[in-house]
């Protein structure tokens, strides 16, 4: 039979039991304290390790950014060297330009000068030859009024005939005899402009460049300051070139002066301050070739009879289209537009008339003093259908330049056409208020407005852009 159990054996066997437990999570806890601890030094040492190699990338990156940056700033070094190179040779090219230039300027300035020494001595010897050719014509204008005398007696039925046609114009009053002779005048120019150009195909052929260059600057002309001057001095310098070749020189001369009466017949019709630009071409070709003013007034007289004012009456035994033709209808145009057309070429001639050149140095030769004269003479003219129309024109664009020009004289010239026209106006041309209404209610309204202002408006268009 076993031998029992005692309680203190139990407690023993507890006690000990208690404590292998205790040695043992002693021992189980002293292993995971060292295993921590190894744990901890292997990641330090890892730690330590990928410090190193970061600090050495982070190194290796350092000296490629510090060669990038010397690279760049040598290439940047060497970029500035270039553009100050660049810089410092476009200055140097600017510098031989410049030098280039003022040599050609002092080229330009001495032929110029040559060129106006030739032309003193060329105007002197052409004065020498007017002044011998003047003599020529006295001498000759004496010989013919000798003949004239020897054949007075001839032609004296001729003569009475005239002098009573004369006398019926001067009873009507449409005419004076000093505009007869500038009629005369420009027709007998105008006939030896027909004889000598017309009859000439080597002048159109040798010409036809020239031709085109005048016929392209006199459709591209505008209102505008610098344009006028380019096309001015292009045909300056195209007339100067063949100057040496009076028949070429005064062909292309009519050709200019032809070319702006027809741009007037079309292009004022429709705007009168389309007259100015044309105006200011005529003035400065005037300034330095004063012959072209007379080929000009001979073709506005062919176009139109009113720039001297010419009036007409027709004659019993003249059919309607001779009186027409006389007058410078065109074939079928009616009475408006014949007017407006008129009054368009009259528009021209009263714009140049006041035009002062675009260079201040430099004068009109057709000044403001030829507008006072037509005006005069449309005041001593019996009226007729078209005068208020033309009286407007006039006014309209010379009005304020006249009154510039003259002041009180101008005043008083002004004050004769506001009591024959406004104020107290005379049998004759109150039946101009049924003859042509719309006329008579502009230049009114235009007179009573400069009455009340006391001048007459700056016209539109007068001062090129």
């Amino acid at each position: 039979m076993p031998k029992p159990v005692k309680q203190e054996d139990l407690d023993f066997v507890s006690c000990e039991n208690d404590r292998y437990e205790s040695e043992i999570f002693k021992w189980k806890n002293d292993r995971l304290v060292e295993a921590i601890i190894q744990e901890e030094l292997e990641f330090e040492k890892e730690t330590y390790k990928a410090k190193a190699i970061a600090h050495k990338k982070y190194e290796a990156a350092e000296q490629k950014r510090l060669n990038a940056d010397k690279e760049w700033q040598k290439y940047w070094e060497q970029l500035e060297r270039k553009r100050q190179f660049e810089s410092e040779q476009a200055r140097w090219r600017q510098m031989a330009e410049e030098y280039d230039r003022k040599i050609k300027a002092l080229k330009q300035a001495e032929e110029d000068r040559k060129k106006r020494e030739e032309e003193a001595k060329r105007q002197e010897i052409l004065r020498i030859q007017n002044k011998k050719l003047e003599q020529e014509a006295a001498l000759a204008e004496e010989k013919r009024k000798k003949e004239e005398a020897l054949k007075a007696a001839e032609n004296a039925k001729k003569v009475q005939d005239n002098a009573k046609t004369v006398a019926n114009d001067n009873t009507k009053n449409i005419v004076t005899d000093e505009i007869l002779k500038q009629e005369q005048l420009y027709r007998n120019m105008l006939k030896t402009i027909h004889d000598k150009f017309s009859k000439n195909p080597q002048l159109k052929s040798a010409t036809t460049e020239a031709r085109k260059n005048i016929t392209l600057g006199l459709n591209i002309l505008t209102n505008g300051r610098a344009e006028i001057i380019k096309i001015a001095t292009q045909f300056d310098a195209m007339l100067r070139n063949n100057k040496n070749n009076s028949d070429v020189y005064y062909f292309l001369i009519n050709y200019i002066a032809k070319g702006v009466v027809k741009h007037a017949e079309i292009d004022v019709v429709s705007k009168e301050s389309a007259a100015f630009p044309f105006a200011h071409l005529c003035v400065l070709i005037c300034t330095q070739h004063t012959e072209f003013m007379e080929f000009l007034m001979t073709r506005l007289v062919k176009k139109c009879p009113y720039v001297l004012p010419r009036y007409y009456s027709r004659q019993a035994n003249q059919s309607l289209e001779e009186y027409k033709k006389q007058m410078s209808y065109k074939p079928n145009e009616d009475e408006d537009a014949y007017v407006n057309r008129m009054c368009a070429i009259v528009a021209l001639y009263c714009a140049i008339m006041q035009t002062q050149p675009l260079y201040p140095n430099l004068k009109n030769p057709y000044g403001i003093d030829n507008a006072w004269t037509y005006l005069a003479r449309l005041m001593n003219l019996r009226p007729q259908k078209i005068t208020p129309s033309l009286l407007y024109i006039c006014l309209k664009i010379t009005g304020s330049s006249l009154l510039r020009a003259y002041n009180q004289h101008a005043l008083k010239l002004f004050s004769v056409v506001y009591k024959s026209y406004v104020q107290k106006p005379p049998l004759e041309v109150n039946s101009l208020l049924t003859s042509a209404p719309a006329a008579m209610s502009r230049l009114r309204t235009l007179l009573e407005d400069a009455s009340k202002k006391g001048q007459f408006p700056v016209p539109e268009g007068q001062t090129p852009d």
